[in-house]
């Protein structure tokens, strides 16, 4: 079974979305050939009563041309890779399109003054709503712009009406609405129409606009939490509104309840639409200053950070520290172990800083294989933190199996070292020239 995505898709899909959208449509079709199926028993029967009552009432046309609706939308199915498929759906439509013309010009016939005596004929909702699907499964699946924007609009105008058809006939059956709907058996009908409706629409979901709800992202969740809501809410306005007026309450009353009843709905959609868009605010902050090797800050987001900590310092006469961070095996982790190391052991190097210091410090990813940590310590306090993170580095080392250990080299400046007042790029400078400078110190005691 092909399950991949189609390229016409106008949002990223979401996998497992695509995949249950394509089962649903096979369940779906199966439910309305055995709607079809029910439809067409009177003509199995043993009399020929039953034969002529449906060819009388009309809905045997409509259960045939839903029939054939089916076998085209079935044909449609990516999976199919025959090439006798691609030349029999086109042929099947021809038959759709006929089975269409036929519908409206019985509809015509019977809804005439002379032919008033055929009440058994299904309603116009019925010929409006098959003779929709019909055109719908013929435009559906096409690239052309043009043919797939009124496919959309046959496929939400037919949803409509399905939507009008399944209401009228519950609102019917409720005795809260007064006396119940007569529907005539056409139940085989109504349910063949539906199960055809959401096929096609999940159909034309793979290439309009509703693909919005199989994608992934804020959009697309939003649009699957509120479709059913937006949904439901209008029928349940009126239940309620119905149920208010039996129950024999008063005008000001019913009135005050149903302000308050809206009011409460709109404030809840309205607090659910702001902590999402706050949500979604904060992820994305998240992706524009975090690093996602190390899941520090990075540049961007460390020097912003930092910044405003150290006006903040400057302005409370307190020392501000910056510890200079350089893992200097790096590249050659890189070069001799490859990139899933390397990016392994910058994400272990960003694990060691989160755990080192305190969540208020800052700590971010300033260059390739460069790291930084600012906070209000002195000069003894930022010592003892570096201290800390080397014996954090040597015992991290020392339980790897890693061929090549984690190498940190490390400057730290402190800003009431100095009379003036140094900006973070001042203080990153003098802390990288420690750090070379301690380096330098190291390597001439090695050679000595």
């Amino acid at each position: 079974m092909n399950e991949i995505a189609p390229d016409t898709l106008t949002v990223l899909p979401d996998p497992r979305l695509f995949r249950a959208a394509r089962w649903l449509q096979r369940i779906c079709l199966g439910i309305a050939a055995v709607a079809v199926f029910v439809g067409l028993m009177p003509l199995f029967g043993s009399e020929i009563r039953g034969w002529l009552a449906a060819m009388t009432g009309g809905s045997l046309l409509f259960l045939l041309t839903a029939l054939l609706c089916g076998i085209s939308l079935l044909l449609a199915e990516p999976s199919w890779t025959w090439i006798a498929v691609s030349y029999a759906r086109p042929v099947v439509n021809v038959f759709v399109i006929c089975g269409a013309a036929a519908l409206i010009f019985v509809a015509r016939v019977a809804n005439d003054s002379a032919t008033q005596q055929n009440a058994a004929f299904p309603p116009a909702g019925f010929t409006a709503g098959f003779v929709a699907l019909a055109i719908a499964v013929v435009l559906v699946d096409k690239r052309n712009w043009l043919l797939n924007r009124v496919a959309d609009v046959l496929v939400c105008g037919l949803s409509l009406l399905g939507l009008l058809l399944v209401s009228d006939a519950v609102f019917g059956g409720f005795a809260l609405f007064g006396t119940t709907a007569d529907n005539q058996g056409w139940v085989s009908l109504l349910l063949c129409l539906l199960a055809l409706t959401t096929v096609v629409t999940l159909h034309q979901a793979e290439h309009g606009v509703f693909s919005i709800f199989l994608g992934v992202g804020v959009g697309s969740n939003l649009a699957r939490i509120f479709a059913p809501i937006l949904l439901v809410l209008p029928f349940a306005w009126e239940a309620l509104n119905k149920w208010i007026n039996r129950v024999g309450l008063t005008g000001h009353l019913n009135a005050a309840l149903l302000a308050s009843c809206g009011v409460a709905v709109a404030i809840g959609i309205l607090l659910f639409f702001t902590w999402r868009i706050s949500t979604m605010e904060n992820e994305i902050h998240d992706l524009i200053l975090r690093d996602e090797a190390t899941r520090l800050y990075n540049a961007r987001g460390f020097h912003m950070l930092a910044e405003h900590a150290l006006r903040l310092a400057q302005r409370s006469n307190v020392p501000f520290s910056v510890l200079f961070i350089d893992l200097e095996n790096l590249a050659q982790i890189h070069a001799q172990l490859g990139s899933e190391a390397s990016t392994a052991s910058l994400a272990e190097a960003g694990e060691l800083l989160r755990a080192t210091f305190r969540e208020s410090d800052i700590k971010g990813r300033i260059d390739a294989d460069k790291f930084a940590v600012a906070g209000r310590f002195d000069r003894v306090g930022i010592l003892v933190a570096a201290l800390r993170l080397e014996a954090s580095v040597a015992a991290c080392n020392s339980k790897s199996a890693r061929p090549i250990p984690l190498k940190f080299s490390m400057g730290h400046v402190t800003s009431c070292e100095t009379s003036e007042a140094e900006s973070l790029k001042d203080l990153l400078e003098r802390a990288g020239h420690v750090r070379n400078r301690q380096d330098s110190q190291l390597t001439e005691m090695r050679v000595n």
